[in-house]
């Protein structure tokens, strides 16, 4: 197995954490991008400096294009190369859509969207050049079914999907994979760090309602269980295995086989849709 050049975003905890401590095991060269490591990451970026295997802490806002390219080009001046990028960072806002302002959309977008199209604009032309690379980007099971009270962050996961199948496309001629992993939900500090509506008086309307699917996706998630270092894990496979798919999925054994057949349908809609839309030569399986 060769090893990789592997940069992490959002390697703070949950599972970018997990990830970076996985692959440095495996002995490849991590680097966990961290905001603010000086500041409210900096006991995150003490811990994760201390890490055994060959782990480096970078600083990286995903919200930041400048960010981005410093992160990328302090990665290139230290390994010499970047082999994958890993776009974990992301935030979730929960509530319902009529109590976020636009200002709040703007702001899941900005991170779980844009961040990523602004990291990967940084390492591109360096994969580019390599003639090889892999994009790897964490998506949710929230953007393939999108339930109550989750549509902002279902949104721009949903979001994330279609950035990574064109990549996937534009990319293949070029030897860079794109791939998405789409997990269920796992006990991270994600739900955590929620950021609320800021309008509490529209999410009083709809208190009832979400209070009690709030309490029905906590007790579903205590009633069948994982465990976020399968993501990692899913993560870890994908660093090192070859010839991918778009989607990889981690979930609980209740939730796979219902995805499997979504993905698999999926898939074979979009190619009978790009032949019919005369594209089928430009489309990557």
């Amino acid at each position: 197995m060769s090893k990789r050049v592997v940069l992490v975003t959002g390697a703070s905890s949950g599972f970018g954490r997990l990830t970076v401590e996985a692959l440095a095991r495996r002995g490849h060269t991590v680097f966990a991008g961290l905001r603010d490591v000086t500041g409210r990451n900096a006991k995150a970026a003490a811990e994760l400096a201390e890490v055994a295997g060959s782990l480096h802490v970078v600083e990286i806002d995903v919200t930041d294009q400048d960010s981005a390219d410093r992160a990328v080009r302090e990665i290139i001046d230290a390994a010499g190369r970047i082999d994958v990028v890993v776009n974990n960072a992301g935030m979730i806002f929960p509530g319902p859509l009529e109590a976020f302002t636009a200002e709040e959309g703007q702001r899941q977008f900005d991170v779980n969207v844009l961040g990523a199209l602004r990291v990967n604009r940084a390492a591109l032309p360096h994969l580019r050049a390599q003639g090889s690379g892999r994009l790897i980007q964490i998506g949710s099971v929230g953007g393939l079914v999108t339930t109550p009270f989750t549509g902002l962050y279902a949104a721009s996961k949903a979001a994330l999907e279609s950035l990574t199948a064109a990549w996937r496309h534009e990319l293949a001629p070029y030897g860079i994979e794109s791939v998405i992993v789409d997990a269920a939900s796992y006990p991270t500090n994600i739900g955590l760090n929620a950021a609320m509506p800021a309008d509490s008086a529209r999410l009083a309307v709809y208190g009832e309602a979400f209070a009690g699917f709030t309490n029905a996706i906590v007790a579903r998630s205590a009633e069948v269980g994982g465990d976020a270092g399968e993501v990692a894990e899913a993560v870890v496979e994908l660093v090192e295995g070859t010839g991918h798919q778009l989607r990889k999925l981690v979930a609980p054994a209740s939730q796979l086989e219902p995805l499997r057949t979504l993905d698999r349908v999926s898939a074979e809609t979009s190619e009978r849709v790009g032949a019919a839309m005369g594209v089928a030569a430009f489309m990557t399986r």
